[in-house]
């Protein structure tokens, strides 16, 4: 609460005004926090109202100054008092931080956008997956009436590649508004990634190395088996973007606890999906948006934005959780922790527990047996 001038100047504040705009209590006086700069049209219009007689009173939600520059949200209720002779002699103002109520306003405003964005991007998606549908399936039956000598098979298989490519951004379209059927089941989160490594191979560059570990107890997950696949290839194609200029890309499996987990309110097993790399990294401002629908930092036309979004809905489907940990120059570590589950599944006898792409794409393993 503060006495003003009729001015908007500070005569007297409490020592919550002085709290909340960072001052001390005997700096408040001579002070204007209610303008955001000199000629505030929209203050000068209220203290102008104020001061004429036009009104007693006034409410607005206003971005007030602090000491060190930064802003609070206000809630800004202002009364003028009046002398013996009812001319206009001071003003009663009472701050309320309104942080947080706007914060939520926004988040509010967010999501109904998003959900806006989301019918529409979802019926669209799935109109266009039915056009590609039809555009497939006339490539297949060219290629079915081609010869393998044929000098247009490679072109008419380079256009089905760019329907493939159409449809898994579709697909994505899809997951994210939640348009497209889930099939949870136990799952390994072992067998998730081992049965990508042929797919892995053709997605890195040959001047990426890719290594993987799989820890031979983690546990198994509760998930849509593809959706699994999605997650780890997108992270993967994300990981292979950092690296413009080469470097390696680590995949790891952990059996682990969830971060910070709570016996009574989380279930403390979890099953870590783990990839980094050792490329540009990420400011700040880029992790805190970095699962928002449609962001991407890629230049235009190479990035639909919709790959970690879609990570972001499949983990928090299967009631997981995502660490990012990246600083520009220093690489990107991303972890996925899934609850761990307790119903048996097929096991990865038969896939090494350690194996590597070396540069150039060939698959080397590095435990005896391991696929070839």
């Amino acid at each position: 609460m503060a006495l003003c001038h009729l001015d908007g100047r500070i005569v007297e504040g409490n020592a919550a005004l002085a709290q909340l705009l960072g001052y001390d209590s005997s700096e408040l006086p001579g002070i204007d926090p209610w303008r955001m700069q000199a000629g505030d049209s929209e203050a000068n219009l209220l203290l102008g109202d104020l001061v004429r007689g036009g009104r007693d009173s006034f409410i607005s939600e206003r971005t007030c100054r602090r000491k060190d520059g930064s802003e609070v949200c206000g809630r800004l209720a202002v009364s003028l008092a009046r002398g013996s002779g009812r001319d206009p002699s001071f003003l009663i103002v009472l701050l309320e931080d309104a942080t947080e109520r706007h914060q939520l306003k926004q988040q509010l405003r967010q999501a109904e956008k998003m959900e806006t964005i989301g019918r529409l991007s979802g019926g669209v998606a799935h109109d266009f997956n039915n056009l590609l549908t039809g555009f497939l399936l006339y490539c297949d039956l060219l290629l079915a009436k081609m010869p393998p000598g044929d000098p247009l098979r490679r072109e008419v298989e380079e256009i089905r590649r760019a329907g493939e490519q159409g449809s898994a951004l579709t697909h994505q379209i899809l997951a994210f508004t939640r348009k497209q059927p889930r099939k949870p089941q136990p799952v390994a989160l072992n067998l998730a990634v081992s049965s990508t490594r042929n797919l892995l191979r053709r997605l890195i560059g040959e001047n990426i190395a890719l290594e993987v570990t799989l820890d031979p107890v983690a546990g198994n997950v509760f998930a849509d088996l593809s959706e699994l696949r999605q997650v780890l290839l997108n992270l993967v194609l994300n990981a292979r973007d950092a690296l413009q200029e080469g470097g390696t890309i680590r995949i790891r499996t952990l059996a682990t606890r969830f971060p910070k987990a709570s016996e009574e309110t989380e279930p403390p097993g979890a099953v870590c999906l783990i990839v980094e790399d050792n490329g540009c990294g990420m400011s700040a401002e880029a992790r805190a948006r970095l699962f928002e629908p449609f962001f991407t930092t890629k230049p235009a036309g190479e990035g639909s934005g919709m790959g970690l979004a879609t990570v972001h809905c499949i983990v928090t489907e299967a009631e997981g959780k995502i660490e990012v940990a990246s600083k520009p120059g220093q690489g990107t570590q991303i972890k996925v922790f899934f609850p761990v589950v307790n119903h048996k599944v097929s096991t990865l006898h038969d896939v090494a527990d350690t194996w590597t792409f070396g540069k150039g794409n060939s698959l080397s393993p590095s435990t005896k047996g391991g696929p070839q």
